[in-house]
Protein backbone atom coordinates (compact mmCIF):
# COMPACT_ATOMS: atom_id res chain seq x y z
CA UNK A 1 0.00 0.00 0.00
CA UNK A 2 1.46 3.41 -0.73
CA UNK A 3 -0.84 6.41 1.15
CA UNK A 4 0.41 9.06 -0.49
CA UNK A 5 3.57 7.64 -2.44
CA UNK A 6 4.59 6.63 1.81
CA UNK A 7 6.17 3.57 2.07
CA UNK A 8 4.89 0.43 0.82
CA UNK A 9 2.33 -2.34 2.50
CA UNK A 10 0.51 -5.37 1.64
CA UNK A 11 -2.72 -4.15 -0.39
CA UNK A 12 -6.04 -5.05 1.06
CA UNK A 13 -9.03 -6.81 -0.30
CA UNK A 14 -12.23 -5.12 0.24
CA UNK A 15 -14.95 -8.49 1.03
CA UNK A 16 -16.19 -8.42 4.41
CA UNK A 17 -14.73 -4.94 5.53
CA UNK A 18 -17.90 -2.94 5.79
CA UNK A 19 -20.71 -3.36 8.64
CA UNK A 20 -23.69 -2.03 8.38
CA UNK A 21 -25.05 1.56 10.32
CA UNK A 22 -26.93 0.50 13.41
CA UNK A 23 -27.35 1.39 17.06
CA UNK A 24 -25.17 -1.37 17.46
CA UNK A 25 -22.15 0.13 15.60
CA UNK A 26 -19.33 2.38 16.67
CA UNK A 27 -20.53 5.70 17.78
CA UNK A 28 -17.71 6.70 15.80
CA UNK A 29 -15.92 3.74 13.32
CA UNK A 30 -17.73 2.51 10.50
CA UNK A 31 -15.58 -0.27 9.78
CA UNK A 32 -14.87 -3.51 11.91
CA UNK A 33 -10.96 -4.03 11.68
CA UNK A 34 -11.96 -7.70 12.48
CA UNK A 35 -12.03 -8.32 8.99
CA UNK A 36 -8.70 -6.62 8.61
CA UNK A 37 -5.30 -8.32 8.39
CA UNK A 38 -3.14 -7.81 10.98
CA UNK A 39 -0.69 -5.64 9.40
CA UNK A 40 -3.44 -3.22 8.83
CA UNK A 41 -5.01 -3.55 12.54
CA UNK A 42 -1.50 -2.61 13.83
CA UNK A 43 -0.83 0.07 11.95
CA UNK A 44 -4.19 1.71 12.51
CA UNK A 45 -2.89 1.54 16.65
CA UNK A 46 0.36 3.17 15.92
CA UNK A 47 0.81 6.60 17.27
CA UNK A 48 4.37 8.86 17.52
CA UNK A 49 5.59 11.05 20.19
CA UNK A 50 6.14 14.61 18.26
CA UNK A 51 9.05 16.28 20.11
CA UNK A 52 9.87 19.49 18.36
CA UNK A 53 7.55 22.22 18.27
CA UNK A 54 6.97 24.97 15.28
CA UNK A 55 5.86 28.82 16.70
CA UNK A 56 3.08 29.80 14.16
CA UNK A 57 1.83 33.28 13.43
CA UNK A 58 -0.96 34.30 11.03
CA UNK A 59 -0.76 38.01 11.55
CA UNK A 60 -3.63 39.00 9.58
CA UNK A 61 -5.91 36.81 10.78
CA UNK A 62 -4.73 37.40 14.80
CA UNK A 63 -3.42 33.67 15.00
CA UNK A 64 -0.52 32.62 17.15
CA UNK A 65 0.27 29.51 18.73
CA UNK A 66 3.06 26.36 19.13
CA UNK A 67 1.98 23.68 16.50
CA UNK A 68 3.68 20.31 17.34
CA UNK A 69 5.85 19.30 14.12
CA UNK A 70 7.91 21.21 11.50
CA UNK A 71 5.44 23.25 10.03
CA UNK A 72 5.64 25.20 7.35
CA UNK A 73 3.76 27.30 4.19
CA UNK A 74 3.22 25.81 0.98
CA UNK A 75 0.46 28.03 -0.79
CA UNK A 76 -0.82 31.27 -0.07
CA UNK A 77 -3.27 33.53 -1.89
CA UNK A 78 -5.91 35.53 -1.06
CA UNK A 79 -8.36 33.85 1.60
CA UNK A 80 -6.19 31.09 1.73
CA UNK A 81 -3.41 29.54 3.11
CA UNK A 82 -2.08 25.52 3.05
CA UNK A 83 0.79 24.55 5.42
CA UNK A 84 2.74 21.41 5.70
CA UNK A 85 3.32 19.84 9.10
CA UNK A 86 6.01 17.45 9.42
CA UNK A 87 5.47 15.06 12.57
CA UNK A 88 8.04 11.92 11.27
CA UNK A 89 5.60 9.95 9.82
CA UNK A 90 5.63 8.57 6.25
CA UNK A 91 3.44 11.59 5.27
CA UNK A 92 2.89 15.32 6.84
CA UNK A 93 -0.06 16.49 7.93
CA UNK A 94 -1.33 19.46 5.89
CA UNK A 95 -3.47 22.30 7.37
CA UNK A 96 -5.94 24.40 5.27
CA UNK A 97 -7.15 28.17 5.95
CA UNK A 98 -9.91 29.46 4.39
CA UNK A 99 -11.74 32.99 4.87
CA UNK A 100 -14.19 32.54 2.36
CA UNK A 101 -16.03 28.96 2.80
CA UNK A 102 -18.86 26.72 2.56
CA UNK A 103 -18.90 25.82 5.77
CA UNK A 104 -17.28 22.79 8.61
CA UNK A 105 -19.27 19.94 6.86
CA UNK A 106 -19.66 21.34 3.09
CA UNK A 107 -15.69 22.35 2.94
CA UNK A 108 -14.60 19.35 4.65
CA UNK A 109 -15.77 16.86 2.06
CA UNK A 110 -14.34 18.90 -0.20
CA UNK A 111 -10.95 18.69 0.93
CA UNK A 112 -11.15 14.79 1.35
CA UNK A 113 -12.26 14.58 -2.13
CA UNK A 114 -9.06 17.26 -3.35
CA UNK A 115 -6.59 14.63 -1.09
CA UNK A 116 -8.10 11.88 -3.14
CA UNK A 117 -7.39 13.26 -6.38
CA UNK A 118 -4.18 14.20 -5.33
CA UNK A 119 -3.34 10.58 -4.46
CA UNK A 120 -4.34 9.22 -7.92
CA UNK A 121 -2.28 11.80 -9.17
CA UNK A 122 1.22 10.88 -7.01
CA UNK A 123 0.54 6.77 -7.52
CA UNK A 124 -0.68 7.39 -11.19
CA UNK A 125 -3.94 4.67 -10.51
CA UNK A 126 -7.32 5.70 -10.64
CA UNK A 127 -9.64 5.86 -7.14
CA UNK A 128 -11.12 1.69 -7.40
CA UNK A 129 -13.06 1.96 -4.01
CA UNK A 130 -13.91 4.58 -1.26
CA UNK A 131 -15.78 3.92 2.50
CA UNK A 132 -16.85 5.88 4.80
CA UNK A 133 -14.29 4.57 7.90
CA UNK A 134 -15.52 7.06 10.68
CA UNK A 135 -17.68 10.20 11.27
CA UNK A 136 -17.24 12.61 14.48
CA UNK A 137 -18.05 15.60 16.52
CA UNK A 138 -16.80 17.11 19.11
CA UNK A 139 -15.31 20.37 20.88
CA UNK A 140 -11.69 21.46 21.43
CA UNK A 141 -11.77 24.06 24.34
CA UNK A 142 -15.03 26.36 22.96
CA UNK A 143 -14.61 25.21 19.45
CA UNK A 144 -16.90 22.96 17.79
CA UNK A 145 -15.56 20.17 15.13
CA UNK A 146 -15.83 17.80 12.57
CA UNK A 147 -14.02 14.77 11.79
CA UNK A 148 -14.24 12.57 8.84
CA UNK A 149 -11.72 9.25 7.67
CA UNK A 150 -11.98 8.26 4.28
CA UNK A 151 -10.65 4.53 3.72
CA UNK A 152 -10.13 4.40 -0.04
CA UNK A 153 -8.23 2.12 -2.21
CA UNK A 154 -6.16 3.06 -6.17
CA UNK A 155 -6.09 0.76 -9.06
CA UNK A 156 -7.09 -2.84 -9.17
CA UNK A 157 -5.94 -6.55 -8.80
CA UNK A 158 -2.55 -6.89 -7.78
CA UNK A 159 -1.67 -3.47 -8.05
CA UNK A 160 -4.26 -2.34 -5.84
CA UNK A 161 -3.04 0.55 -3.22
CA UNK A 162 -4.98 1.31 -0.22
CA UNK A 163 -4.80 4.71 2.41
CA UNK A 164 -6.75 6.14 5.24
CA UNK A 165 -7.07 9.91 5.23
CA UNK A 166 -8.37 11.32 8.55
CA UNK A 167 -9.65 14.58 8.31
CA UNK A 168 -10.92 17.16 10.96
CA UNK A 169 -12.71 21.13 10.34
CA UNK A 170 -13.13 23.79 12.95
CA UNK A 171 -14.85 27.20 12.43
CA UNK A 172 -13.30 30.18 14.35
CA UNK A 173 -14.47 34.02 14.49
CA UNK A 174 -12.37 34.82 11.71
CA UNK A 175 -12.14 31.60 9.41
CA UNK A 176 -12.20 27.70 8.83
CA UNK A 177 -9.33 25.58 9.68
CA UNK A 178 -8.97 21.90 7.64
CA UNK A 179 -6.28 19.50 8.49
CA UNK A 180 -5.97 16.00 6.92
CA UNK A 181 -3.24 13.11 7.39
CA UNK A 182 -2.79 10.53 4.37
CA UNK A 183 -1.60 7.78 6.60
CA UNK A 184 -2.61 4.80 8.31
CA UNK A 185 -2.76 4.82 12.16
CA UNK A 186 -1.45 8.20 14.30
CA UNK A 187 -5.49 9.37 15.09
CA UNK A 188 -4.81 10.55 18.70
CA UNK A 189 -0.92 12.15 17.23
CA UNK A 190 -3.20 13.78 14.50
CA UNK A 191 -6.24 15.10 16.37
CA UNK A 192 -3.48 16.41 18.64
CA UNK A 193 -1.48 18.55 15.68
CA UNK A 194 -4.92 19.53 14.71
CA UNK A 195 -6.80 20.94 17.60
CA UNK A 196 -3.01 23.02 18.62
CA UNK A 197 -3.37 24.55 15.02
CA UNK A 198 -7.28 25.15 15.86
CA UNK A 199 -6.18 27.13 18.96
CA UNK A 200 -3.71 29.21 17.31
CA UNK A 201 -6.62 31.05 15.80
CA UNK A 202 -9.55 30.50 18.40
CA UNK A 203 -10.19 34.21 20.50
CA UNK A 204 -12.27 34.25 24.03
CA UNK A 205 -15.77 35.16 23.62
CA UNK A 206 -16.28 38.66 22.83
CA UNK A 207 -17.68 40.92 25.98
CA UNK A 208 -21.01 41.06 24.51
CA UNK A 209 -21.17 37.28 24.28
CA UNK A 210 -23.57 36.20 27.52
CA UNK A 211 -24.96 32.73 26.48
CA UNK A 212 -23.01 30.13 24.26
CA UNK A 213 -24.16 26.65 24.52
CA UNK A 214 -22.62 24.08 21.87
CA UNK A 215 -24.57 20.91 21.17
CA UNK A 216 -23.09 17.67 20.27
CA UNK A 217 -26.14 15.84 17.24
CA UNK A 218 -25.91 12.06 16.88
CA UNK A 219 -28.00 9.48 15.02
CA UNK A 220 -28.46 5.86 16.08
CA UNK A 221 -25.47 7.39 18.03
CA UNK A 222 -23.37 7.96 16.32
CA UNK A 223 -22.13 11.64 16.29
CA UNK A 224 -22.88 13.42 12.66
CA UNK A 225 -22.81 17.04 13.68
CA UNK A 226 -23.11 19.93 16.16
CA UNK A 227 -24.72 23.29 17.12
CA UNK A 228 -23.53 26.41 18.34
CA UNK A 229 -25.53 28.98 19.60
CA UNK A 230 -23.96 32.62 20.43
CA UNK A 231 -26.16 35.15 22.20
CA UNK A 232 -24.78 38.77 22.28
CA UNK A 233 -26.62 41.90 23.84
CA UNK A 234 -26.13 45.61 22.83
CA UNK A 235 -26.26 48.73 23.70
CA UNK A 236 -29.97 48.94 23.64
CA UNK A 237 -30.58 45.58 25.26
CA UNK A 238 -31.61 43.61 22.44
CA UNK A 239 -30.02 40.58 21.54
CA UNK A 240 -28.75 38.86 18.82
CA UNK A 241 -28.84 35.33 18.38
CA UNK A 242 -26.08 33.70 15.97
CA UNK A 243 -26.99 29.98 15.03
CA UNK A 244 -24.18 27.91 13.39
CA UNK A 245 -25.20 23.96 12.69
CA UNK A 246 -22.77 21.69 10.80
CA UNK A 247 -23.68 17.73 9.88
CA UNK A 248 -22.21 14.95 7.90
CA UNK A 249 -24.92 12.05 7.28
CA UNK A 250 -23.29 8.63 5.96
CA UNK A 251 -25.87 7.96 2.91
CA UNK A 252 -24.14 4.28 2.15
CA UNK A 253 -20.81 2.52 2.77
CA UNK A 254 -19.14 5.19 0.56
CA UNK A 255 -20.67 8.50 0.49
CA UNK A 256 -21.78 11.42 2.46
CA UNK A 257 -24.38 14.55 2.40
CA UNK A 258 -23.15 17.19 4.05
CA UNK A 259 -25.16 20.59 5.29
CA UNK A 260 -24.14 23.63 6.97
CA UNK A 261 -26.51 26.55 8.20
CA UNK A 262 -25.88 29.67 9.03
CA UNK A 263 -28.61 32.21 11.06
CA UNK A 264 -28.71 35.54 12.62
CA UNK A 265 -31.71 37.06 13.99
CA UNK A 266 -32.66 40.37 16.67
CA UNK A 267 -34.66 39.05 19.57
CA UNK A 268 -35.94 41.95 22.14
CA UNK A 269 -35.05 40.88 25.59
CA UNK A 270 -38.65 39.99 26.28
CA UNK A 271 -38.19 36.75 24.10
CA UNK A 272 -39.97 38.36 21.00
CA UNK A 273 -38.43 38.49 17.71
CA UNK A 274 -37.58 41.32 15.62
CA UNK A 275 -36.04 39.82 12.32
CA UNK A 276 -33.82 37.26 11.32
CA UNK A 277 -31.96 35.90 8.34
CA UNK A 278 -30.23 32.70 7.25
CA UNK A 279 -28.62 30.42 4.59
CA UNK A 280 -28.09 26.51 4.25
CA UNK A 281 -25.71 25.04 2.39
CA UNK A 282 -26.08 21.51 1.35
CA UNK A 283 -23.70 18.88 -0.90
CA UNK A 284 -21.63 22.04 -1.41
CA UNK A 285 -25.01 24.00 -2.93
CA UNK A 286 -26.75 26.57 -1.87
CA UNK A 287 -29.67 25.07 -0.97
CA UNK A 288 -31.76 27.75 1.08
CA UNK A 289 -31.65 31.31 1.87
CA UNK A 290 -34.22 33.20 3.86
CA UNK A 291 -35.09 36.77 5.26
CA UNK A 292 -37.73 37.38 7.69
CA UNK A 293 -38.77 41.19 8.75
CA UNK A 294 -41.83 43.26 10.63
CA UNK A 295 -43.05 46.01 8.46
CA UNK A 296 -46.12 47.92 8.07
CA UNK A 297 -47.55 45.84 10.64
CA UNK A 298 -47.07 42.23 8.88
CA UNK A 299 -44.02 39.74 8.65
CA UNK A 300 -42.70 39.98 5.42
CA UNK A 301 -40.72 36.86 4.00
CA UNK A 302 -38.10 37.09 1.14
CA UNK A 303 -35.58 34.47 -0.14
CA UNK A 304 -35.11 31.29 -2.39
CA UNK A 305 -35.74 27.53 -2.01
CA UNK A 306 -33.80 25.01 -4.19
CA UNK A 307 -33.17 28.08 -6.51
CA UNK A 308 -36.57 29.30 -7.11
CA UNK A 309 -37.78 32.59 -5.01
CA UNK A 310 -40.16 32.79 -2.36
CA UNK A 311 -41.36 35.67 -1.13
CA UNK A 312 -44.75 36.65 0.68
CA UNK A 313 -46.74 37.78 4.02
CA UNK A 314 -47.42 35.59 6.95
CA UNK A 315 -50.79 35.35 7.06
CA UNK A 316 -49.82 35.68 11.31
CA UNK A 317 -48.67 39.19 12.33
CA UNK A 318 -49.06 38.78 16.50
CA UNK A 319 -45.71 38.29 18.66
CA UNK A 320 -43.21 35.25 17.25
CA UNK A 321 -40.89 33.49 20.26
CA UNK A 322 -37.44 34.15 19.35
CA UNK A 323 -34.22 31.08 19.70
CA UNK A 324 -33.71 33.57 23.15
CA UNK A 325 -37.21 33.86 23.86
CA UNK A 326 -37.28 29.50 24.35
CA UNK A 327 -34.89 29.84 26.66
CA UNK A 328 -37.00 32.29 28.23
CA UNK A 329 -40.59 30.56 28.15
CA UNK A 330 -39.15 27.14 29.02
CA UNK A 331 -38.11 28.44 32.22
CA UNK A 332 -41.11 30.14 32.95
CA UNK A 333 -43.50 27.29 32.33
CA UNK A 334 -40.80 25.17 34.87
CA UNK A 335 -41.67 27.68 37.71
CA UNK A 336 -45.16 27.99 36.80
CA UNK A 337 -48.46 25.87 37.61
CA UNK A 338 -49.13 25.55 34.50
CA UNK A 339 -48.41 22.00 32.28
CA UNK A 340 -48.20 23.34 28.62
CA UNK A 341 -47.68 27.49 26.99
CA UNK A 342 -48.49 27.97 23.32
CA UNK A 343 -46.79 30.26 20.99
CA UNK A 344 -46.26 31.22 17.69
CA UNK A 345 -42.49 30.60 16.35
CA UNK A 346 -40.74 31.09 12.14
CA UNK A 347 -39.13 28.38 11.18
CA UNK A 348 -37.90 28.02 7.44
CA UNK A 349 -37.56 23.95 8.01
CA UNK A 350 -41.62 24.00 8.57
CA UNK A 351 -42.69 26.30 5.88
CA UNK A 352 -41.52 29.25 4.96
CA UNK A 353 -44.61 31.37 4.68
CA UNK A 354 -46.12 30.21 7.60
CA UNK A 355 -46.32 30.92 11.08
CA UNK A 356 -45.54 27.67 13.05
CA UNK A 357 -48.00 27.24 16.20
CA UNK A 358 -45.84 25.83 18.73
CA UNK A 359 -46.87 23.65 22.15
CA UNK A 360 -44.08 23.73 25.24
CA UNK A 361 -45.63 20.87 27.91
CA UNK A 362 -44.22 19.65 30.81
CA UNK A 363 -43.78 15.45 30.85
CA UNK A 364 -42.67 13.45 33.19
CA UNK A 365 -40.17 10.88 31.46
CA UNK A 366 -36.75 9.18 32.50
CA UNK A 367 -34.78 11.23 29.90
CA UNK A 368 -37.20 14.60 29.65
CA UNK A 369 -39.29 17.23 31.36
CA UNK A 370 -40.32 18.93 28.49
CA UNK A 371 -41.70 18.68 25.23
CA UNK A 372 -42.37 20.81 22.40
CA UNK A 373 -44.34 20.07 19.50
CA UNK A 374 -43.57 22.16 16.58
CA UNK A 375 -45.28 20.62 13.52
CA UNK A 376 -43.99 17.74 11.85
CA UNK A 377 -41.11 18.53 14.28
CA UNK A 378 -41.21 17.45 17.86
CA UNK A 379 -38.54 17.88 20.74
CA UNK A 380 -38.09 16.05 24.00
CA UNK A 381 -35.70 17.97 26.45
CA UNK A 382 -34.35 17.69 29.68
CA UNK A 383 -34.43 21.28 31.20
CA UNK A 384 -31.92 22.42 33.49
CA UNK A 385 -31.45 26.19 34.93
CA UNK A 386 -32.40 28.94 33.02
CA UNK A 387 -33.96 26.68 30.13
CA UNK A 388 -30.90 25.47 29.14
CA UNK A 389 -31.27 21.46 28.26
CA UNK A 390 -28.71 18.79 28.76
CA UNK A 391 -30.25 16.43 26.70
CA UNK A 392 -33.00 16.15 24.02
CA UNK A 393 -33.97 13.98 21.30
CA UNK A 394 -35.50 15.77 18.15
CA UNK A 395 -37.71 13.69 15.98
CA UNK A 396 -39.67 14.12 12.82
CA UNK A 397 -41.12 11.37 11.87
CA UNK A 398 -39.03 8.41 11.41
CA UNK A 399 -35.97 10.31 11.93
CA UNK A 400 -34.67 11.35 15.71
CA UNK A 401 -31.85 13.38 16.18
CA UNK A 402 -30.37 13.14 19.72
CA UNK A 403 -28.55 16.49 20.86
CA UNK A 404 -26.37 16.34 23.90
CA UNK A 405 -24.95 19.85 25.62
CA UNK A 406 -21.06 19.33 25.30
CA UNK A 407 -19.93 23.16 26.28
CA UNK A 408 -21.82 25.87 28.07
CA UNK A 409 -20.52 29.21 28.68
CA UNK A 410 -22.74 32.04 30.67
CA UNK A 411 -26.59 31.30 30.93
CA UNK A 412 -29.81 32.67 29.08
CA UNK A 413 -30.28 35.97 31.47
CA UNK A 414 -29.35 39.28 30.21
CA UNK A 415 -26.43 41.01 31.84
Amino acid sequence: MKPANSASLKSLGVAGWLISMSPAASAVDLINLGDFPDWFKEAMVREISVANTTEFELTSLNAKGNIPGALSLEEQEEGYWYYNINIGTGSPVECYVFTEFDGPANSLNSVVKHNIQGAEALNNKKLSGQFNYAIDSGISEATPYLSLDTLYTLGEGAEKVSGVIKAMSAETSQSLQICTHNEIGYRETFAAVFEAFVQAFAKPHDEATFFSPVYRVSINGMPVGFSREVFDVDSDGDVAVKNYGAYIFPVDASSVATSDTVSTSWSRADGSLINGHEYSIENSKLASQFAISHTDDAWYVEGELQGKPVTGTLEYNGWLLSGFGSYLETEILKQADETSAQFHMWTSEADPLSALPVTLSKIDSPKANFKMDMGALVMEFQAREHGIFEHGTLSRGALKMEMELIYLHGKPVLP
